[in-house]
């Protein structure tokens, strides 16, 4: 039996309730369905949380944050859950949003070599999605079928190919983030060239959630590298 999951106090119930007639029942995980989810792969800790939320559009997100917000509970965003420092823990007080169902590609512009996703999108889908249209996505992990955008965003990822391509923060040009009372900030652009004040995005990439959760972006792709010759050709064919 797990001692640390208990009922949900008569404040988060109300507020659970909120939820689930504003997202739908679905949205809403409590009990057995929250202990069954691991909050780190290496050592299958079970998720305390007293329920996981999950948003299905961004404005659910927004929603679920201003609710959270205006019943003033504490909330740990999910996503795809594959950090090593413990940042996906929460106690049994703490509600976690999970963003595994905003995993939209929105949008794929092969002339301008960008592509625009949704948080909760995992690496490996957004780079398929942009070798689909001639482009590549210049992040890439290990753990590129389960982390998910967001979390590259939020830790300012470098990855595989980082001294060619450089940080996440050289690939994001725009950013949709929902702050903690669920007010919307945008600050999305195609544009490489884009010196129209300041440059709110950049605060959050590298700021591990904690100044808001995204829940759009739009990136620089880049064209597929060429494959590279062999170092060696094989002989020709002996003359008669």
């Amino acid at each position: 039996m797990d001692t640390m999951q208990s009922q949900p106090s008569a404040s988060l119930s109300t507020l659970l309730d909120q939820l689930r007639e504003r997202l739908g029942a679905g949205a809403v995980l409590t009990g057995d369905d929250v202990t069954a989810r691991s909050v780190d792969w290496l050592t299958g800790t079970p998720c305390h949380a007293g329920a996981i939320v999950r948003p299905g559009t961004p404005d659910e997100l927004a929603e679920t944050l201003r609710l959270c917000h205006a019943a003033r509970q504490p909330v740990v965003t999910h996503g795809g859950l594959t950090g090593l420092v413990h940042g996906a823990e929460a106690s049994p007080e703490e509600l976690a949003i999970s963003l595994e169902r905003l995993d939209a590609i929105e949008a794929i512009d092969p002339v301008g070599a960008t592509i625009t996703v949704q948080a909760g999108a995992p690496l490996q889908k957004v780079q398929e999605a942009a070798e689909s249209a001639g482009l590549q996505f210049a992040l890439d992990l290990g753990a590129r079928g389960s982390c998910t955008i967001g979390g590259n965003i939020a830790t300012n990822a470098g990855g595989n190919r980082v001294i060619r391509y450089g940080m996440m923060r050289q690939q994001v040009l725009g950013l949709e983030a929902v702050l903690a009372d669920g007010r919307v900030i945008s600050s999305m652009s195609p544009m490489l060239k884009n010196n129209a004040g300041y440059d709110l995005k950049q605060l959050f990439i590298g700021s591990e959630g904690t100044l808001g959760s995204s829940r759009g972006r739009c990136f620089a792709c880049s064209p597929p590298c060429p494959t590279p010759a062999p170092p060696w050709s094989p002989a020709p064919p002996s003359m008669p």
